[in-house]
């Protein structure tokens, strides 16, 4: 089992580094009470899974039948909000719940249209229904709707957070094979959040290699495109084919960063031609679909 969804908190007390929100929701659940709810933050610091906590909390046994998730990326066009979305707002709750709860992930992929839509259903079914959204950027999401939540940013956890996150975990797994410098080393070499850190911890214990060498490993694929830039439609059809077979365009984006900053022997001029090629295409990702992201950014090159 994936450690990410072993280990993703259940409580708003296993809500680690963010504690401006878990203070808040902790006085929601006294209540029986809470407000809508924005969380915005770069991936991977627990926006999801701080909702998914306070869901529970509020909802308790009648969690599984009045808790709705709907990925607003995937499914982000108007007549969602106006069928699915109108729909659950308008039934009942199931059970002894206050009211049911939606969860909007990645709310800054829906169209403008539908979160207009959204606003007004917020308004007339308020007695029904509450209403979860995170976003990585909030600038994409209407003022009318960051307005009717309770706003919360979610920073990027200490390296100090994740280090005693990570060793929690392999506590409970019962694993010593990683000493604490190693780890440390581990945390400090790379930009990771937390997400990343526990699956690449995981990578490691299972392929029974050291932190370091999954780091090279986890990279060789991006040095490997970075290697084929010189001839564009080359580059363009392993990147293509890497978002094909599952990896996002951020995860190749990033990627593609970490793989450049490590390498050696590259002119300095190009280097930073391509972190800022890099830094504008995760910008633009929002709104442009992968396949021409990807066409626009090697045509960049």
């Amino acid at each position: 089992m994936l450690w990410t969804e072993k280990y993703r908190p259940k409580t708003l007390r296993d809500v680690v580094g963010q504690e401006h929100f878990t203070m808040d929701a902790t006085s929601w659940v006294e209540e029986n009470n809470m407000p809508n709810v924005l969380a915005y933050g770069n991936p991977g610091n627990g926006k999801t899974a701080a909702m998914y906590a306070l869901g529970r909390s509020i909802l308790k046994d009648s969690f599984t039948d009045n808790f709705i998730e709907v990925n607003a990326s995937d499914d982000r066009r108007l007549e969602t909000v106006r069928t699915t979305i109108k729909s659950v707002a308008q039934s009942g709750t199931i059970g002894d719940a206050p009211f049911r709860i939606m969860l909007l992930d990645e709310m800054d992929g829906m169209t403008s249209d539908a979160q207009n839509a959204l606003k007004r259903i917020m308004e007339r079914y308020s007695s029904n229904i509450r209403f979860m959204i995170t976003c990585n950027d909030k600038s994409k999401i209407i003022f009318a709707l960051q307005s009717r939540c309770a706003n919360y940013h979610f920073k990027p956890l200490s390296r100090s957070v994740i280090l005693d996150v990570i060793k929690e975990i392999l506590h409970a797994e019962s694993i010593t094979r990683f000493s604490e410098d190693e780890l440390s080393t581990f945390i400090n070499a790379g930009d990771l959040d937390l997400r990343r850190a526990i699956t690449q911890v995981q990578a490691a214990k299972s392929s029974n290699t050291s932190l370091s060498k999954q780091i090279e490993i986890g990279l060789e694929e991006f040095q490997k495109v970075l290697q084929l830039l010189s001839d564009k439609n080359k580059a363009q059809e392993k990147l293509v084919s890497m978002n094909v077979n599952g990896r996002s365009i951020r995860e190749i984006i990033e990627g593609l960063h970490d793989a450049l900053v490590q390498s050696e022997g590259m002119d300095s001029n190009q280097k930073w031609k391509l972190l800022r090629i890099f830094g504008e295409a995760q910008w633009r990702s929002t709104t442009m679909t992968p396949r021409v992201l990807i066409s626009w950014m090697v045509g960049q090159i």
